[in-house]
């Protein structure tokens, strides 16, 4: 099985997590609109502050239907990525949907995905089903690490230096020794280097504060 194959299971988990989230939206929405429905029923007679109640439901109604309206177009985008096997990817544009649909499966687990705004992001030619995966085995490698439960960082690189995204613990308490160790020793990051050597991408730790991976593009693919 190859890659991309694989990630099959990768798409199914962020779909059942997204579809929850679209689950939820729409009980919200039931919920006000029977409250709705019942309100109408006593009438003002029997409930003076009527048009205040509707007007609450209407509110709560409106706020669960812009999220589902988000919800379900980072869900299209998420689909549609896998189109091609070679594409144009903006590093940041890509993390941010994936952060958003993903948000609930690393609430679940007591760690929150924090993506710091990038006005100028990279964009590099790549196989934008891969690239994803890599990004969620990065974060997934990281929420796994026992005895750290700091928020993640994940911060866009746009430097002369090189293009590319940092992974990292906002506050980390581990030593470098017990972080190599708990990285080296993790099947999704020998994953992360495998994919990465096939897509010319450099994984490495960053072992000194802020802990976390690193994921640079290689020189030779074409960025912008």
């Amino acid at each position: 099985m190859n890659d991309r194959d694989d990630a099959a299971a990768f798409f199914g988990k962020v779909t059942a997590s997204t579809t929850h989230e679209l689950q939820n939206v729409l009980a919200i929405i039931k919920e006000n609109a029977g409250l709705m429905e019942d309100f109408i029923q006593m009438g003002p007679d029997n409930l003076p502050d009527l048009l205040e109640r509707v007007t609450r439901c209407l509110g709560k109604i409106k706020e669960q239907s812009y999220r589902g309206v988000d919800l379900t177009s980072g869900l299209n985008g998420f689909a549609h990525t896998t189109d091609r096997l070679l594409a144009p990817v903006n590093i940041y544009e890509i993390a941010k949907r994936l952060i958003f649909l993903t948000k609930r499966v690393f609430l679940q687990k007591g760690q929150k995905i924090v993506l710091i705004d990038c006005k100028n992001p990279p964009s590099f030619e790549t196989d934008p089903v891969l690239f994803q995966k890599i990004l969620w085995h990065s974060l997934e490698c990281l929420v796994e690490i026992p005895e750290q439960k700091s928020d993640i960082r994940v911060t866009i690189v746009n430097s002369d230096a090189g293009k590319g995204i940092d992974l990292c613990f906002e506050n980390p308490t581990l030593d470098t020794a017990y972080f190599n160790r708990q990285l080296q020793e993790s099947a999704k990051w020998m994953d992360i280097q495998t994919i990465c050597k096939e897509m010319n991408l450099t994984p490495s730790p960053l072992a000194q504060a802020p802990m976390g991976i690193r994921i640079m593009v290689e020189r030779t693919l074409s960025i912008q």
